[in-house]
């Protein structure tokens, strides 16, 4: 039995998941704990000490129920200056019959890090998106095939030198071990994302308090990943703003009573809204919460359709599945209609799914989605080192097996 951790370490709060991953592949949920922090904006960690603090508290709250000592984390990661690219990298052989092996697609993805790339950031993620065998385009997975030209591509995920040693000095002030970094919305994939829609095209976008992140599949493989910073703390600011309150009044008023379309409001319930410093009492509604919500959320996608889909060359044709929400702000009511109509696509809230067992119902919301996300990868992960470490036995026994057969024959 393997034991993996999840901290996803956000700019409104701080998660942790235990999990076991058992010998028949099952992931069971041991514990699974959130808490506020105030150590972060858009991402990026500005009080290591607070965020420490905030990290040490949901450990201890997981420790306890799952009654195991947690040393080593997977943590997520993201800010608009994570960013991700594609390189192309070939091997080949001079051997007429050659199969292709796993040492071949590990040099490939290897040989596709050599790239230039400024000294100030560090490959977070290498992930193979197709190969070509002798010019045959396609290809999922050559292993076993024979070939003499071998082409990987290959989408190579960037992050800031600063942002990752500043994740892992907090991480380690809550005395702990990043056993290893993932950005944060290929880590949500993998909760909330159905291998269908990966394959025929689909768009996931995170919203969270800092940052909304996206990722594209298509075919199966990740095609592209990006960053914005302008997500669900910039409309609690709106709010703040607008009607000149607390900040947590704003924040209460968006999570309880906001609508991000106003077409989606049934009922426009006045709302009595406390006033600050003696100032009295006064009533807002619905729709005019809505109306200070809405353009925010738009401006969020516009900006998510501008710089990350159509001027990356993707269309609604490469993406028929639709967009996938989630994150805390994904909560927002009226947030699939208005997308599902601004993009003219089908929409849905992404909810953590992969589990078999433990408190699979305590992590079915869209706040958990990276937390959940970060175990089921560490997961996916340990199973396909497990299975090449057993692929490599077995052929070395073979190999043992003809060598003797050779000698004593």
């Amino acid at each position: 039995m393997t034991y993996i951790v999840g901290l996803d370490i956000g700019t409104s709060k701080v998660c942790a998941l235990v999990a076991s991953l058992e010998e028949n592949g099952n992931i069971h949920i041991l514990g699974l704990a959130k808490s506020p922090t105030h150590g972060l904006v858009h991402g990026g960690i500005v009080n290591i000490e607070r965020t420490a603090e905030a990290i040490r508290g949901v450990i201890n709250m997981v420790e306890n129920q799952s009654g195991e000592r947690i040393k080593k984390v997977v943590v997520g990661v993201a800010g608009e200056d994570i960013s991700g690219i594609s390189s192309i990298s070939v091997v080949t052989t001079r051997a007429p019959n050659h199969v292709i092996t796993e040492g071949d697609v590990t040099r490939l993805i290897e040989d596709a890090k050599n790239i230039r790339y400024p000294s100030n950031k560090v490959i977070l993620h290498t992930l193979p998106q197709e190969f070509k065998v002798d010019g045959v385009e396609g290809i999922k997975d050559p292993v076993g095939m024979v070939g003499i030209r071998v082409e990987a591509t290959v989408h190579i995920v960037m992050a800031p030198v600063s942002l990752i040693e500043n994740f892992r000095r907090t991480v380690g002030k809550a005395r702990l071990e990043v056993e290893e970094f993932v950005f944060q919305p290929l880590a949500s994939a993998y909760s909330v994302l159905e291998p269908e829609e990966m394959e025929i095209g689909v768009a996931l976008i995170d919203i969270g308090a800092g940052t909304t992140d996206v990722a594209i599949f298509e075919d199966g493989i990740i095609r592209y990943s990006g960053s914005l910073q302008m997500a669900g703390e910039q409309i609690t600011k709106d709010i703040r703003k607008a009607f000149g309150i607390q900040r947590e009044l704003a924040e209460k008023l968006k999570v309880t009573e906001g609508y991000a379309y106003i077409d989606a409001i049934t009922e426009d319930k006045s709302i009595i809204v406390h006033g600050i410093g003696g100032r009295e009492p006064f009533e807002i509604t619905r729709s005019m919460l809505c109306r200070v919500i809405q353009p925010r959320v738009e401006e969020i996608f516009e900006n998510l359709y501008v710089n990350h889909l159509k001027n990356q060359g993707f269309t609604r044709r490469n993406i028929p599945a639709g967009i996938v929400l989630t994150g805390g702000t994904a909560l927002l009511k009226g947030i699939v209609e208005l997308v599902s109509e601004k993009f003219e696509l089908p929409a849905r809230i992404g909810i953590p799914t992969g589990f078999a067992g433990g408190l699979v119902n305590e992590v079915q919301n869209p706040i958990y989605s990276t937390v959940a996300g970060l175990v089921l990868y560490r997961a996916e992960n340990i199973k396909k080192g497990e299975a090449v470490k057993s692929s490599n036995v077995k052929g070395l026994v073979m190999k043992l097996k003809e060598f003797f057969k050779g000698i004593f024959s």
